[in-house]
């Protein structure tokens, strides 16, 4: 069992006359109103730290807080690897499996609570982007104000340059190419996935082949998004024809199986390569990792 959580949020002015279970129910929209008729009955709800009941009507500005109780979270790994640190930023390696943000299920076994807890000078450390949950490999994290305002603007400008290593199905795509394929979302079942979808917002992955093996009928391809979509990489080499071995969820034209939840793991692709400025030197900093399914 973890130790439970505290959500905090506020009134907007827009929420203003709402009672404590309508508002639950507009801004948390995971949780179904029984769910939250429930845990407001239960006494775990608070206006402005006094528990709340369901006709309590709400004021901008209000603090409202919902008190979790200790849950057990699914298996997931709880070491993450350090490539490069110093005072303001750590480039930290993340294991395929572990959540990078608090999310569903997921609270401690997360990389951001991994590395807060890890070292007094981490306390305040976020990490600057995401990873699957699946995914393993580099993942920015800015230890300091200074860090996180400068490497997330970095992150906005696209200045940080990425690439991961895949292994794909298949020989057949060529030695070099981009992927272009709009990625929008689209209902599966209760949630919304990103797939690659006419509409979609315009999406561009450099691919470049780097091995292939015929006898096993795979490819070892190098991808650097330019864009960052949700699943951009697994999204365009299934779009291409090239899966990503053991990727449970991404079938051609890189639309998802109907079977399959998202966040399931087992595929092949790893933060390889991350280059980016420092935030307090200005120098350049790049850095390199291989995935330990990497052929020999």
């Amino acid at each position: 069992m973890n130790r439970g959580y505290v959500y905090t949020s506020e009134v907007r002015p827009a929420e203003s006359g709402l009672d404590v279970l309508a508002y639950h129910v507009l801004r948390f929209q995971k949780r179904t109103a029984d769910d939250w008729r429930a845990s407001i009955g239960a006494g775990d709800v608070r206006v402005n730290g006094e528990v709340a009941d369901l006709a309590h009507v709400l004021s901008p500005g209000d603090t409202v807080t919902y008190h979790r109780a200790p849950w057990r979270e699914p298996d997931a790994p709880t070491m993450f690897g350090v490539a490069w640190e110093d005072e303001h930023v750590l480039v930290a390696e993340k294991p395929a499996g572990l959540q990078v943000l608090p999310a569903g299920p997921y609270f401690e076994k997360t990389l951001f609570h991994l590395v807060r807890v890890s070292a007094p000078d981490r306390a305040q450390a976020s990490p600057i982007h995401r990873l699957g949950r699946g995914t393993s490999g580099l993942i920015l994290v800015g230890k300091t104000e200074i860090a996180r305002v400068s490497l997330a603007r970095q992150f906005r400008e696209r200045t940080p340059t990425k690439t991961y290593f895949a292994l794909v199905e298949g020989c057949a795509l060529p030695d070099s190419c981009h992927a272009r394929h709009p990625i929008g979302d689209v209902a599966h079942g209760p949630m919304r996935l990103h797939v690659a979808r006419a509409g979609g917002k315009p999406s561009l992955t450099r691919v470049r082949v780097l091995r292939r093996d015929r006898e096993l009928d795979r490819t070892l391809v190098a991808a650097q998004p330019i864009t960052g979509r949700p699943d951009q990489i697994r999204i365009h080499l299934a779009a291409l024809g090239a899966p990503i071995v053991g990727d449970p969820l991404f079938g051609p034209g890189g639309t998802a199986k109907s079977d399959v939840p998202p966040g399931t793991g087992g595929y092949h692709l790893h933060a390889a390569g991350i280059g980016f400025v420092h935030p307090a030197t200005g120098a350049r900093i790049k850095l390199r990792s291989l995935p330990a399914w990497m052929p020999g």
